[in-house]
């Protein structure tokens, strides 16, 4: 962020853009993840535990006002948007975000622990024989021991992300 920049206004710029989103805004970091960004959220940690969490490589999401004023170290941007597409819009736009710095799927989900991929043995009894008969690809967290495999849902979601750059 420009020196003379406000928080909360204008463009913020990162090499690797990380994120620590306030409570409210759930569905959000849930979409900033499974894009690929490293991405905190308040409901994760005990009451009063987040903001130690928070460092100032990170740009803090917030929809209170009062956030920009407490959080003053950080960088800031509060949300205008109800609606999570139109957060995540606001996100892209002011964080200008490219599509190259995206890692789609490379993150678990409640966790926010990188994936690593593994081998279809490995897989074996902790998803449906169905699933693992007919994929080839599946990934692990280590920290949750979640599996993940692309399915439909993962068509739709990159469907829905490239819609977004296509906005932007």
């Amino acid at each position: 962020m420009a020196a003379s920049q406000q928080p909360g206004t204008g463009p913020v710029a990162c090499m690797q853009p990380s994120f620590a989103v306030e409570k409210t805004m759930g569905r959000l970091a849930r979409w900033l993840r499974l894009m690929g960004f490293d991405t905190l959220l308040e409901t994760d940690y005990p009451r009063g535990a987040f903001a130690e969490h928070v460092g100032p490589e990170r740009v803090f999401l917030t929809r209170t006002r009062g956030a920009p004023a407490v959080h003053a170290a950080l960088r800031t941007i509060l949300i205008q948007a109800n609606d999570p597409a139109d957060q995540l819009m606001e996100v892209i736009r002011r964080t200008a975000l490219r599509r190259e710095e995206l890692r789609p799927f490379s993150r678990c989900l409640p966790c926010n622990e990188p994936i690593a991929a593994v081998a279809r043995e490995e897989v074996a009894g902790a998803v449906p024989d169905y699933v693992v008969e007919n994929q080839e690809s599946f990934s692990r967290c280590p920290k949750c021991g979640r599996v993940y495999w692309p399915g439909s849902h993962t068509t739709r979601s990159l469907e829905k992300i490239e819609e977004m750059f296509e906005k932007v």
